[in-house]
């Protein structure tokens, strides 16, 4: 099972990273792909996870002080 969850994290850190790209959030896959995962709680709690984990690394990695 162990295994299993790091394919869901791997899944839900590539699903961050491509709504990163400008207007992906337009795409109407991507915005069906997106309630899906919101739909699913397993998973909506990994990519909440997934998505405070970049914010407050991108915020450190753009602290120059």
């Amino acid at each position: 099972f162990e295994k299993q969850d790091e394919l869901k994290r791997s899944a839900m850190r590539a699903v961050a990273a491509l709504l990163t790209i400008p207007e992906a959030e337009k795409s109407p896959l991507m915005s069906e792909f997106q309630s899906q995962i919101s739909s699913n709680p397993e998973l909506a709690a990994i990519f909440e996870s997934i998505q405070k984990d970049s914010s407050s690394t991108n915020l450190e990695s753009m602290d120059t002080s």
